[in-house]
């Protein structure tokens, strides 16, 4: 849907089509090159780098280490039709520990220049500001928290952004006034400190710090029946001591708490895993120490609105899609994206990379995000956002309804 006196969208269909033509060998170059510089939450100086300096190249106004965070920037260039709205498009490039691209975020980076080339390419019919957001840190360092707080998403009135996922394409537009599309996440680091001895000789003089940790997550296991089935708790031992003939003084674990009710984590569940904690510190005579190790991301609030558009120019992107299954949709991960879309109206396209279901977070996900079908599938996410972006910008009934839409699942 175009403005009476805006552009046709066949109109914005070709000129988009024409610059991802143009641009398909640098944005898989791109997409390949992240791929094989793999770097870790807020250490992504190569990543930002690059898709910084792509779009500066590209005629875009850059500005690096947006919101005080190092390895963010913001892309922005002003539509020749005049004063509107402003449209984001997000990017992440962080990896994984030792798999790499295993959450195919090279893929996320290269949709968000592509959709930013196709803006572009309509510049001169669109009114308002488009923006590419560089987000680092999304896989547990909250990048865009920090963004949000530090003003970068002041402004913006929309935001798109994409993910890949397995062997399907969905995008309900039926969806349930109080439903939520992740599990709200946040994370701490439990410290066992206790007493070394020597483990054979003399260890009645010892306090095991490690027995703290161990019986943390007994404790944790036998909490799980009493909470509720949405709730998801998972860690690892960061530290158990150095040598088995010593009774290990410090012990640490790391635990993400997950839940589709941010209100429920935070109310319930905090509390009932520190009561586990703060027990198995007293049954080993360990000092506790409690230390927040990631942030609160919270539940993804879906837009049908924008929903709706992205169905409808996924067609003419030619990008594939799949009949939604029954029951809720969205993902059972966390985002940090579930930020942004409690702030703003906001929507992650989530498409297939494969033509047979990968699991995240893998190693065969890592290998899947260099494939040409996964980047041929980004190529025509980056027209189907370009389109909708253009939709956004060009009808302001469009951006109004979804802005409606937004505040009504606030209440919700």
């Amino acid at each position: 849907m175009t403005s009476k006196n805006g552009p046709s969208k066949e109109s914005l269909s070709v000129a988009t089509a024409q610059a991802m033509d143009q641009a398909r060998a640098e944005l898989s170059e791109l997409a390949l090159d992240i791929h094989a510089h793999p770097e870790l939450n807020y250490q992504e100086t190569y990543a930002a780098g690059l898709l910084s300096g792509t779009l500066e190249k590209h005629g875009f106004h850059v500005e690096r280490g947006a919101g005080g965070v190092e390895t963010a920037f913001t892309a922005t260039l002003a539509g020749g039709g005049g004063d509107g709205p402003t449209i984001a498009v997000l990017a992440e490039y962080d990896a994984l520990p030792e798999i790499g691209h295993g959450c195919g975020h090279n893929l996320i980076a290269m949709a968000a220049i592509g959709a930013g080339l196709g803006l572009k390419a309509n510049l001169a019919d669109l009114p308002g500001k488009v923006m590419v957001i560089g987000t680092p840190a999304e896989e547990g360092g909250g990048g865009k928290i920090r963004m949000l707080d530090g003003g970068v998403f002041n402004g913006v009135d929309a935001v798109l952004s994409s993910h890949p996922s397995s062997n399907r394409t969905v995008i309900p537009t039926d969806i349930p006034m109080g439903e939520s599309w992740s599990l709200a996440m946040v994370g701490y680091r439990y410290i066992f400190h206790g007493k070394a001895a020597h483990a054979a000789a003399m260890p009645h003089e010892g306090i095991n710090a490690l027995n703290g940790v161990i019986h943390l997550f007994t404790g944790i296991d036998s909490l799980r029946q009493h909470l509720r089935e949405d709730v998801r708790i998972h860690g690892i031992i960061t530290d158990g001591g150095r040598a088995p003939n010593v009774v290990p003084e410090y012990a640490a674990a790391n635990f993400m708490l997950r839940c589709r009710d941010a209100g429920y984590l935070s109310d319930v569940v905090v509390g009932r895993v520190r009561q586990a904690a703060e027990g198995a510190a007293a049954m080993t005579g360990c000092r506790l120490e409690v230390e927040e190790f990631y942030p609160f991301y919270e539940n993804v609030r879906p837009n049908a609105v924008i929903a709706g558009l992205l169905l409808k120019n996924a067609g003419l992107a030619g990008l594939n899609l799949d009949e939604p299954l029954p029951g809720r949709q969205g993902s059972a991960a966390s985002t940090d994206f579930g930020n942004v879309s409690q702030a703003l109206p906001a929507y992650e396209l989530r498409y297939a990379v494969s033509e047979q279901p990968v699991a995240s977070h893998s190693r065969e996900m890592a290998e899947t995000a260099a494939t040409a079908h996964a980047i041929n599938a980004a190529v025509n996410v980056a027209k189907t956002m370009t389109l909708t972006a253009c939709d956004l910008l060009l009808d302001p009934a469009l951006l109004s309804a979804a802005r409606a839409e937004f505040e009504q699942r606030a209440k919700a």
